[in-house]
């Protein structure tokens, strides 16, 4: 089973704060979810977070270097949720199906651009930032692998067929969840999505 891993805080020590950063950091990762990385100023950071340039500077950084540490800190987050999902699932097949229903539930939110930690805002740095592609491939696979443990502990339930391979059945679950949440954020038809679910699902009988 894939472990967890604790994220890093990349928050400065040695000066005393007037602010929570855990707070600043959460506040910043829903502007950059909102808004994509560069149509979020520094200024806009600022006056959500409510902390001077001076401390901002000190605290985090740059601006590149909070959107990698709220990056980095969601896809710990998911990654954790997803985890915690498999572990309370009644089977294999069951997580998948609810992992994928789940994203049907993402479809009817009107503003806000969730859905994986591997899209979304990081799409902005495709093919121009090696470093944010290699977290984005990261937490990818790490998607992978988990749909790649509830496949075979399907198949040790025997609701999944066992002659499909687990490994190139989870990279290809993965490859439709990505198709789905480009459905999502561009607000296609609920009922839609989930036809393109079913058929996702399919490929488990």
């Amino acid at each position: 089973m894939l472990k967890n891993t604790k994220s890093t805080n990349h928050v400065k020590l040695g000066r005393p704060l007037e602010y929570d950063p855990e707070e600043a950091v959460e506040i910043a990762t829903s502007l950059f979810w909102s808004q994509g990385y560069e149509a979020t100023t520094l200024n806009d950071l600022l006056n959500a977070t409510k902390i001077s340039k001076s401390s901002f500077y000190y605290a985090f950084g740059s601006k590149y270097e909070l959107f990698q540490h709220c990056q980095e800190r969601f896809c710990h987050r998911q990654m954790s949720h997803m985890l915690a999902k498999l572990e309370q699932a009644s089977t294999g097949r069951v997580f998948i199906e609810s992992f994928l229903n789940d994203m049907v539930k993402t479809a009817h939110l009107t503003e806000e651009r969730n859905g994986s930690c591997s899209m979304n805002v990081t799409n902005e740095f495709a093919d121009q930032n090696v470093e944010m592609s290699r977290v984005s491939l990261t937490a990818t696979m790490h998607m992978v692998k988990v749909l790649q443990n509830a496949i075979e502990r399907g198949q040790e339930e025997g609701v999944i067929p066992v002659h499909k391979d687990s490994d190139t059945l989870a990279l290809f679950l993965m490859s439709n969840v990505t198709g789905i949440s480009i459905l999502v954020q561009a607000k296609a038809n609920p009922v839609k999505i989930e036809e393109a679910i079913a058929v996702s699902l399919a490929s488990l009988d």
